[in-house]
């Protein structure tokens, strides 16, 4: 089910009534039932995914839990990972895969070896909930973590609706104890969440969706437009996949909120940070905070001579940009800012230009990361298209439009949009100041409900006379 439509819009309202209506000991299967369907919404056969790595995960921790030896338990932390990363890997990289074996050894159809794509579907939430079934295996195999009480308690972790398609990606310890507890309404969070959904919506409708529409089409034909247009696009683009996909996860934060669950924060200003290092600190922080516990700290972290851990830095950033998408892009985009990051470790381990960088005023360092940012860009969002002969091709030609400031087609951008977007880093450059703007219009009921119930009111309406644009991290 997309958040963004008059389908949410009622469920969610009656799922969070009917949750606080009913006893306690009903509140958590009325969850589970509830996530089901919202799941089922996209596609029923999905269940069948979700469920094995439900089942697979929570029996294999048991097996775990029972044997004594150390190799024992290995094998079955193995057998967690290893079949939650296949399922991952059938589902969204096999035709990858096949396609790259075809490239690299120049094979066509007619030859013997050629390997013809499986073309499978990439279900919904697919590398959320798999990252989560290994992060909770593995807590429990280091001990920060008890196994569920029962497969009930271990499948709605896993399956809870707010963040089950698009995140954040929880922790057992963020979310498993809450579900034991009886949940009842509290005004502040129903504050809080409304607030915080409201400002999704108006990040994903009323900014990401009509950039989408903006620059969709120089992407689509790049030869058409001018240079200028192609860095305005690239720029936009930013905007857009920041407000796509941190409105999706500030929708889910709010709506587990209203419940009584607190769903960490997955984003933090990122566009305010002062290095490529920060603004992956601040960018998906669920999923940063991922890669650094269960990959780049179980490859040893810092705790090993210096060009290791280079290398451990390189290669956990690396490994982001293979998990944003199965494609030669997203490849080289993972590479490009793996080796950014380990230039700026390098360089900023000497105090002198530390010091003297963070001397800098503020509104010129963050300049740096926006551009370093917005070249990756080019990599990140470039899709194969008619006259290109892949996603790569279209890369390089439209950085080489770029910087060439060639000419050709203005994109165009209307003064409503502008508006928009001035006034959601307008508000986002207050808050890096002064957080507490939120708590004081929520201390005005008045104001407080009159701003969220004309977005949510303006969104309705828009889902209910148009067609929703999906997520943009659906296809991640």
């Amino acid at each position: 089910m997309l958040f963004n439509s008059v389908h949410f819009l009622v469920f969610a309202p009656i799922v969070i009534f009917i949750f606080f209506i009913i006893p306690p000991k009903l509140q958590k299967w009325w969850l589970l039932v509830t996530s089901i369907y919202f799941y089922a919404v996209f596609k029923v056969t999905f269940l069948a995914l979700l469920f094995f790595s439900i089942v697979l995960t929570y029996f294999v921790v048991i097996f775990h839990q029972k044997v004594q030896s150390k190799v024992a338990k290995y094998f079955w932390l193995n057998v967690a990972i290893f079949g939650n990363l296949s399922l991952l890997y059938f589902f969204k990289y096999i035709d990858f895969s096949f396609r790259a074996w075809n490239s690299i050894l120049s094979l066509k159809p007619c030859d013997d070896f050629y390997a013809y794509p499986v073309g499978v579907i990439l279900p919904m939430g697919i590398s959320f909930f798999t990252l989560q079934a290994i992060s909770y295996a593995i807590d429990v195999h280091r001990g920060v973590e008890q196994p569920a009480k029962n497969l009930f308690q271990f499948a709605l972790y896993l399956s809870f609706f707010p963040q089950l398609v698009a995140g954040p990606i929880i922790r057992a310890r963020d979310l498993m104890g809450e579900f034991l507890k009886k949940q009842t309404f509290e005004k502040e969070n129903f504050y809080h969440g409304t607030r915080q959904i409201a400002w999704g919506f108006f990040k994903k409708t009323l900014v990401a969706d009509p950039v989408a529409i903006a620059i969709d089409p120089i992407f689509a034909n790049p030869l058409a437009y001018s240079g200028t247009s192609i860095w305005l696009a690239v720029y936009l683009f930013g905007v857009q996949v920041y407000c796509d996909f941190s409105g999706y996860s500030d929708i889910a934060i709010g709506t587990a909120r209203i419940m009584g669950f607190k769903l960490p924060k997955n984003f933090d200003r990122p566009f305010f940070s002062s290095t490529i290092i920060e603004l992956w600190r601040r960018w998906h922080i669920s999923f940063s905070s991922w890669l650094r516990d269960y990959v780049y700290i179980s490859l040893g972290g810092n705790k090993v001579n210096v060009y290791r851990a280079y290398f451990n830095v390189f290669f956990t950033t690396f490994i982001s940009g293979i998990w944003h998408g199965a494609d030669w892009t997203f490849i080289f985009w993972g590479t490009t800012q793996a080796l950014v990051m380990v230039c700026e470790r390098y360089i900023f381990q000497y105090k002198a230009i530390k010091e003297g960088w963070e001397k800098v005023p503020k509104f010129i360092r963050i300049l740096y990361p926006t551009f370093i940012f917005a070249l990756s860009l080019f990599f990140f969002r470039a899709r194969p298209t008619e006259g290109f002969s892949s996603g790569l091709d279209v890369s390089f030609t439209m950085m080489g439009r770029a910087f060439q400031f060639s000419p050709g087609k203005d994109v165009n951008i209307s003064i409503s949009l502008i508006a928009v977007i001035f006034l959601l880093f307008g508000v986002e450059a207050f808050l890096e100041k002064n957080e507490d703007i939120f708590n004081w219009i929520m201390d005005r009921p008045l104001l407080f409900f009159s701003m969220c119930g004309i977005v949510i009111a303006v969104c309705f309406f828009i889902y209910s006379v148009a067609i929703s644009q999906p997520f943009l991290y659906f296809q991640f």
